[in-house]
């Protein structure tokens, strides 16, 4: 999925450096980021960018040229009313040479010594004009002779050509510039296990609202506990053996939260194929791949949590529907409805925005899921013009982190061997410095570009302990 946001401002510094943005600002009145992304979801959204931009400079641009060329010419050599271009330029160069002779024209006009040399001259130009790929519809020299309507499609084939050479471009990449976002409801929340394995399910089962559901804990010694609920039905449809939600459920998730568009604004609704999600998350698009895909996705919809501090009550899902099925052309796709909590979270902004290459790059599980977290301190920093040293404690790391070792000291060794491999990767942890089983650990500054693309969220939210955050001394 393209980064929209860093695609948009790249296409707008290179249209600065162009005529488009004089014709645009004179004749549009759509703001140029709308235009540029309107323009986009309609040419190169899952689409081949090559292909369609191939089409457009065929289509749009290049007949578009030839065809004003011979019209000018055309009305230009058959003398006919209502003269334009051309012809109504070569009226006013003959109505001039009448009037004040060869002479001054020869001087007015670099030495031409008749209108007729410098239609001809005029010819030649927009000829070349419209044989060069460099040149735009802008460029035209009777670009401002054109109906407004003539001047608008013109411009959105040129700002079309643009984002089409832009996307293609090697020297402009959006690998770095692709944006993965989660939401602070499975950021604040240990929701996805840091490992793999089975769900230690508990009797016995407990009953809400007429259904039934296997029950697992998660207690963090404090007066704080999670409890976890997977339907009966899902349970003993797989041998009373389930897959925890790990951490490639949360990147499939991620990667489904990704594809939100208008849908799920108004509906909670979120339609994606299935091949799509595969291309995204695997080296090849097997089977295997499909399925596992699709099962995961099967498995959010079943698990639910709730979270007990003293009277305080959380709980919610992940995903309240899912269906999967093959449309008439043979694609897979799934229809997913996400929970009300976790849609609050993107509708409000409510969100930690990393960029995707840094996450991929990460081996331990435990560091995917403090990641986000920590981004989440260190944003809070910025906003708040705070100390980018702060001071954490087990209990903050165990809400984000849901442990599965039994022994405090090697769930403290997990968290330093997470804070270690963001620091060698340079992703949001600059250092760290633990005392006994408090973490003193400092982020890299933003840079401008990061507050530019990332910091769109809300982080009112104080950590834990933000009530002891000191600078390092």
């Amino acid at each position: 999925m393209v980064q929209t946001s860093a695609l948009i401002s790249e296409v707008i510094d290179r249209i600065s450096r162009l005529n488009i943005l004089s014709v645009y600002e004179k004749y549009m009145k759509q703001d140029l980021e709308d235009a540029i992304l309107s323009i986009y979801e309609e040419k190169y959204h899952d689409k081949d960018i090559k292909d369609a931009l191939r089409i457009i400079k065929r289509n749009s641009l290049n007949r578009t040229k030839r065809r004003w060329v011979n019209s000018t010419i055309q009305d230009y050599e058959n003398k006919k009313k209502g003269r334009k271009e051309l012809a109504e330029e070569y009226d006013l160069l003959e109505a001039y040479y009448t009037k004040y002779g060869e002479k001054a024209f020869k001087q007015q006009f670099h030495s031409f010594s008749s209108p007729t040399e410098v239609i001809a001259s005029r010819i030649e130009e927009i000829t070349q004009w419209s044989e060069d790929d460099s040149q735009f519809l802008s460029d035209y020299r009777y670009i401002h002779a054109k109906t407004r309507s003539q001047i608008e499609k013109a411009l959105h084939a040129d700002i079309a050509v643009i984002l089409g050479i832009t996307l293609t471009d090697n020297s402009f990449s959006l690998l770095d510039e692709l944006i993965i976002e989660s939401p602070f409801s499975t950021v604040e929340h240990p929701f996805f296990s840091n490992t793999r394995g089975k769900v230690q399910l508990n009797q016995p089962m407990l009953e809400r609202e007429g259904k039934h559901y296997f029950q697992s804990y998660y207690d963090l010694g404090d007066g704080t506990d999670y409890q976890f609920l997977i339907e009966k039905e899902y349970v003993e449809e797989h041998g009373n053996k389930v897959s925890d939600l790990d951490r490639l459920d949360y990147k499939i998730f991620l990667e489904v939260m990704s594809n939100r568009d208008e849908r799920f604004a108004s509906r909670k609704i979120i339609e994606i194929k299935i091949g799509d999600l595969v291309k995204n998350l695997y080296k090849t698009d097997g089977t295997k791949n499909y399925k596992i895909v699709e099962e995961r996705i099967t498995k959010m919809k079943h698990f639910s949590m709730t979270k007990r501090q003293d009277d305080d009550i959380v709980s919610y899902g992940i995903f309240d529907f899912v269906r999967i099925y093959t449309q008439p052309n043979g694609t897979r796709v799934a229809e997913i409805h996400v929970n009300e909590v976790i849609y609050h979270d993107y509708i409000q902004k409510q969100t930690i925005r990393m960029y995707k290459k840094k996450v991929e790059n990460l081996s331990l599980d435990s560091s995917y899921h403090l990641l986000f977290a920590l981004q989440k301190e260190r944003l809070y920093c910025y906003e708040s013009k705070s100390s980018y040293q702060v001071k954490l404690n087990y209990i903050y790391f165990a809400t984000k982190i849901r442990f599965k070792k039994r022994r405090k000291s090697e769930n403290l060794k997990e968290v330093e061997e997470a804070l270690e491999e963001l620091i060698s990767q340079k992703i949001v942890v600059q250092s760290y410095r633990r005392m006994g089983e408090v973490f003193w650990v400092t982020f890299i500054p933003l840079e401008e570009k990061e507050v530019r693309d990332l910091l769109e969220g809300k982080y009112e939210y104080m950590p834990i302990e933000y009530s002891n955050y000191d600078a390092l001394t």
